[in-house]
């Protein structure tokens, strides 16, 4: 399971992809299924091994430069590889990486072990990448939702097995917890960036005459 350099799983806060690794991972086990995570090492998830090349989350690096950030997702990929040379009972990569992890995978040619790499985002940000993939029969993708592969380029919908509906238990003991006074204001909470809807939000409370706050880690 390849969860990359970012966030810690689960993470303790923002990490939409990690908190879906974090769900999934105990039934897996649960099923009988031995889980070798690759994360960064404050990872806290119950697995039966880790592999890390970061000791802790390096999410804060997006906000520097594109030079000075883009070797970090390779460094963990390439320790993800030099892992699957030295073993042989890795029988499948499920790969949660941002295009860098697909990329690296599928270049992995027939050495690679098969790989199911999921496509949590916009697949608009990357079409030399998505409009040439060349995984062969080892390397396949699946995405979060019907009409996000509807709008994917040609070669990348032939290495689809289709969409899964994602769902974390985000809400698990709400119930339980004390119930916050409620404030005269909105609340939007995510990775502020476009895309996010955040726009969306502002012009709502505009139209209903309330402050709007806006939490999350600023994008790029």
């Amino acid at each position: 399971m390849n969860a990359g350099p970012w966030l810690s799983v689960p993470p303790p806060g923002y990490g939409g992809i990690e908190n879906v690794i974090a769900t999934l991972v105990p039934e897996l086990r649960r099923l009988g299924v031995r889980v070798v995570l690759a994360s960064v090492g404050t990872s806290t998830l119950p697995v039966d091994e880790q592999v890390s090349v970061f000791a802790d989350g390096q999410f804060a690096a997006l906000q520097r430069p594109y030079n000075q950030v883009c070797g970090i997702a390779q460094a963990h990929l390439a320790g993800v590889v030099r892992e699957l040379h030295s073993r042989d009972d890795i029988d499948l990569v499920h790969d949660h990486v941002e295009a860098v992890g697909l990329a690296t995978l599928a270049a992995m040619g027939p050495a690679g072990p098969p790989t199911l790499h999921t496509l949590h985002w916009d697949l608009a940000k990357h079409p030399a990448l998505y409009g040439s993939l060349d995984g062969g029969d080892r390397v396949r993708v699946n995405g979060v939702s019907a009409s996000q592969l509807a709008r994917a380029p040609l070669a990348l919908r032939e290495h689809s097995v289709g969409h899964v509906h994602l769902s974390t238990p985000l809400a698990v003991d709400a119930d339980r917890r004390p119930r916050p006074e409620k404030g005269e204001h909105l609340l939007i909470l995510g990775r502020i960036n476009p895309g996010k809807g955040q726009d969306v939000g502002a012009r709502l409370a505009h139209r209903v005459g309330l402050p709007l706050v806006l939490a999350g880690p600023v994008g790029p």
